[in-house]
């Protein structure tokens, strides 16, 4: 998305670090004819608006000396978003800036800056009205600078009504003013993003001391300042298009874009001093007048006892080695991926929640059930180990919908059971479950340039209890929360793209006919799609390629299953599996994933090979549904998880599995893990086919103790 409709006008050239490539000229033919004024009409009548008016009119979006201006931009056709700062706003930026009051004193890149930061471009959707602001989160699209913006719904003694505060710290004083190409909304402040990094904004906040300094001592600091991937986009071979003519097209152009760009990022969850203080008694910290801690050697020596009797298989006395206790405390609290707040669970198709009108805008109100997902960290010791964390979003409105680390629930988890929350493992202070986080931190700024880092309520530890609770739990993975950089780019649940090769850190190997898209239901219409969270990953031609699956907490027999939306426009397909990239070994019979149940209410299984019966058909016997679903099992397959519902909201896909279109979950294979390896899957096409397609939605990492348990496993 990004700039999709400027992009069939113009070039967008961001500041040195952005990329694009488009016509720089508008056409005459593209601006807007309605009679109601534009954007740059609007800007022109209002005085107060002059100052960032006169920006837009020097700011150019291209490179070159003939691109148009920002303000011929919005005097064009499009749907766009401005969050025009008044002249107050744009005289204190500019004071604090360069010491001046005027604009015209700002280098161009200041003046760019500020230009890009406060315009979204909403494609072929209609520019945000207020009511349609995110109530605590970002917005879906990015602006021109290629960032998201948060924004908060706020209340104030002094206002009649609730208000919103963009970015942290600019309020919007008068909102929704319609014009012919978008929506105005007047702030107080310049939103100008910070261009630091997340370790750099960890280490300027004023109540995580320790923690930035831990970052310069281990060396992650370093480790977790990349931004993009100069070698993919300065690639001068990579296409723009790809066309496909599966019929998964999007509005009839079976051409798809490519990403341009690959920007990195990461998302931290950070201790305040005062959570280590209280939890762990580590000493606060005292500062000079220069910023550095001068009782630095006590604290550091503090937290490395309690690193050593959390992290007792450490075996490295360099605290730079992630063989170390204190480097495996500090590597546990980052993840790979820029995740705004409201992008940690994706809000879709869980079970009895309603998106509303606009599946690629979800409604954010009436939640129904717990939503979560898990990711891994960075690495955790040399051998590859990395850390598994889970993340949870509440329902409860009384909870503000609070999001949650590690979170373990019970749940009305029977047959037909609601799947409420019944009760919950409890904060205990020191142990690494059920850790709160917090969307902002006070007054510092916590939207870095590539990334984000988020306060938490107790200390986050990967400690045996944690480990062995979320070991004790059904892993539900998406593959999109596998596929970090799908999120930093701003692709999850947005639009339809292809893949180049290599774009991917856990997908690799492709050969060369294979060929990679992403599909998000509802950006072509919402379809009859059975679709874990309202998305999927196809996989076409002579595909052939891996994954590494995200790790184990802890050690033992686990069930790998796939998420399987069949039909006949699929392939087959032959899986391998092992912990040697290498060195895979084929599992089980080639996967076809064109076959159909054929199963006709009341005239049983059609097809021996899935014979599946629907619940209802067997009167909600839960003897004969228990005997059904191990028939199932027998021939590799499993019925949907009751979790999900389709993306028509029809109803739970568990019960949609006796039509041409079953959604099932393929039992790929069981084997012992260990928790310090890393394991892989290889998927290669069994047929000669160019057009065939491999469907990969979810995947469940499941312990013997859930799938051969003392009390069968729950059908959620």
């Amino acid at each position: 998305m990004k700039i999709k409709t400027i992009s069939r006008l113009l070039v967008v050239a961001l500041l040195a670090v952005f990329v694009s490539s488009c016509s720089e000229n508008i056409d005459d033919s593209d601006y807007a004819i309605k009679e109601e004024p534009t954007m740059a009409d609007f800007l022109d009548e209002n005085p107060d608006l002059s100052l960032i008016n006169s920006v837009f009119k020097r700011v150019r979006l291209g490179r070159s000396e003939s691109a148009s201006s920002i303000y011929a931009v919005l005097s064009a056709r499009g749907h766009y978003t401005l969050f025009a700062p008044n002249n107050d706003a744009v005289r204190a930026y500019c004071q604090a800036t360069v010491g001046s009051e005027d604009p015209a004193n700002l280098s161009y890149e200041q003046a760019q800056l500020i230009a890009y930061s406060c315009i979204i471009d909403n494609g072929n959707s209609e520019a945000y009205e207020s009511v349609e602001f995110p109530q605590n989160g970002s917005f879906i699209l990015a602006n021109l600078y290629d960032r998201l913006l948060s924004c908060t719904e706020l209340t104030d003694s002094t206002r009649d009504e609730p208000f919103y505060r963009i970015n942290g710290s600019s309020d919007i004083i008068s909102a929704d003013h319609q014009v012919s190409n978008g929506y105005v909304h007047i702030v107080n402040n310049v939103i100008a993003p910070s261009a630091e990094n997340v370790a750099e904004l960890i280490k300027a906040a004023d109540n995580m001391h320790i923690m930035g300094k831990l970052l310069d001592v281990t060396g992650i600091a370093n480790l977790i300042s990349e931004e993009r991937d100069a070698a993919y986009e300065d690639d001068p071979n990579l296409p723009e298009k790809r066309y496909w003519s599966s019929v998964a097209f999007k509005s009839g152009n079976n051409n798809w874009d490519i990403p341009q760009k690959r920007y990195l990022g990461f998302t931290a969850f950070v201790e305040p001093d005062s959570i280590l203080n209280t939890q762990w008694g580590i000493d606060m910290p005292v500062l000079d007048e220069a910023g550095n801690i001068t009782n630095w050697d006590n604290i550091q020596s503090q937290l490395e006892q309690k690193a050593a009797a959390v992290y007792t298989d450490a075996t490295s006395s360099d605290v730079t080695s992630p063989d170390n206790a204190l480097y495996k405390f500090v590597a546990y609290h980052f993840l790979k991926g820029k995740m705004a707040y409201n992008r940690f669970v994706h809000h879709c198709t869980e079970h009895n929640y309603k998106y509303g009108t606009n599946i690629l805008a979800p409604q954010d109100v009436n939640y129904t059930v717990d939503v979560w997902d898990y990711y891994y960290t960075l690495d955790m010791g040399t051998d590859g180990r990395r850390g598994l964390i889970k993340v949870l979003q509440v329902p409860s409105v009384e909870d503000n919908h609070a999001i949650y680390l590690n979170r373990i629930s019970k749940y009305d988890n029977g047959l037909q059971g609601s799947y409420e929350e019944i009760s919950t493992t409890p904060f205990t202070p020191g142990i690494g479950i059920n850790i709160k986080i917090s969307e902002h931190n006070g007054n510092n700024t916590n939207n870095a340039s590539n990334g984000y880092y988020y306060p938490i309520s107790g200390v986050l530890t990967y400690d045996a209890t944690t480990r062995n609770a979320l070991g004790s739990e059904r892993i539900r993975i998406d593959l999109t929360t596998i596929t970090h950089e799908l999120i930093s780019n701003n692709y999850r649940g947005t639009q339809y793209e292809a893949f180049q090769h290599g774009y991917f850190e856990d997908i690799f190997d492709e050969t060369e006919g294979t060929e990679i898209y992403y599909l998000q239901c509802g950006w072509n219409g919402v379809g009859y799609w059975h679709d874990f969270q309202g998305d999927e990953y196809l996989f076409s031609g002579l595909y052939d390629f891996k994954l590494r699956l995200p790790p184990v907490p802890v050690d033992g027999t686990y069930e790998i299953r796939m998420g399987s939306a069949l039909n006949s426009l699929r392939g087959m397909c032959q899986i391998y599996f092992g912990d040697d990239p290498d060195n895979l070994l084929p599992v089980g019979l080639p996967f076809d994933l064109r076959q159909s149940t054929q199963y006709v209410s009341g005239q049983g299984a059609e097809n021996p090979d899935i014979p599946f019966i629907l619940d209802e058909d067997l009167g909600w016997d839960e003897e004969l549904i228990a005997e059904n679903d191990k028939d199932l099992r027998t021939h590799g397959y499993m019925k949907a998880p009751n979790y999900f519902w389709d993306c028509t909201y029809q109803g739970q896909v568990r019960k949609q599995g006796a039509d041409n279109l079953p959604c099932l979950r393929r039992i790929i294979t069981v084997d012992n893990f260990k928790a310090n390896k890393t394991y892989y899957l290889r998927f290669k096409s069994s047929l000669k086919k160019l057009d065939s397609q491999f469907f990969v939605d979810y995947f469940e990492l499941v312990p013997s103790s859930v799938f051969n348990g003392v009390d069968p496993e729950d059908t959620w």
